[in-house]
């Protein structure tokens, strides 16, 4: 697991990593978005969790309209500004307060801090969705801001796709060996490891029943990392 000898950075993913943002706030925004656009599809949390084996919240939303008979390309434009609402939505949502840091997180990032390791974030979602967590959920903390952030915007291919790692150990200027990961994923996991990385994963709401073969972890809050991580600054 995580090292002081070996290793210089934690890469967290976001959603359901570092906060149940899945079913606390994107859900609930997806769905004022379709109400918003006219549209009748309205998702309950089963739905979701199946919709989650698609990364990317504007590729979830094609991916609906295909499987229920639609011609997807023709509402691109639809589900393009309908996905853009949901992220006001979800900014909203978070801005009331009401998506807190899952357990352990705030005491990860200090524990890694004392022990001089610095903490980044991989995610696929939408810088906007990861600037509105870190505003109104993290930063009221006083933690170290991330050393490394790549989003959505910046991949061509999102999760399981590598890129996304690839671009944060770029951008770091260190190679895999001396960072780890932390997901909640399997597309998340197989991400991380092609490129080369260790992985952690924490158990969330709509993925603790996946697949996880390989994981250097697995634990069901991340106060068990940060204990660890206590216990090699002592």
């Amino acid at each position: 697991m995580i090292s002081t000898d070996q290793h210089q950075c934690v890469l967290f993913d976001v959603d359901g990593t570092i906060a149940e943002t899945e079913g606390q706030a994107h859900l609930p925004a997806f769905n004022l978005a379709l109400q918003n656009a006219g549209l009748s599809w309205r998702w309950n949390k089963a739905d979701y969790k199946q919709l989650l084996k698609t990364t990317g919240g504007f590729e979830r939303l094609m991916r609906y309209a295909e499987e229920h008979g639609e011609d997807a390309e023709a509402m691109r434009d639809q589900l393009s500004a309908a996905h853009k609402a949901k992220n006001i939505f979800f900014a909203q949502i978070l801005a009331a307060g009401s998506v807190p840091a899952r357990k352990g997180f705030r005491e990860l990032v200090i524990a890694l801090a004392r022990a001089e390791i610095s903490w980044g974030v991989v995610t696929t979602t939408s810088r906007s969705n990861w600037e509105a967590l870190w505003r109104y959920s993290l930063a009221p903390f006083g933690l170290p801001s991330p050393s490394v952030i790549v989003c959505g915007e910046d991949v061509a291919k999102k999760k399981p796709d590598p890129e996304a790692y690839q671009i944060a150990l770029k951008r770091l200027g260190l190679p895999a060996q001396a960072c780890i990961a932390v997901e909640d994923s399997r597309n998340g996991l197989i991400s991380a490891q092609a490129t080369g990385l260790e992985v952690a994963i924490v158990k969330s709401e709509f993925f603790a029943d996946e697949d996880f073969t390989g994981a250097a972890m697995v634990v069901n809050e991340l106060t068990e990392i940060a204990d660890k991580v206590r216990a090699l600054s002592e």
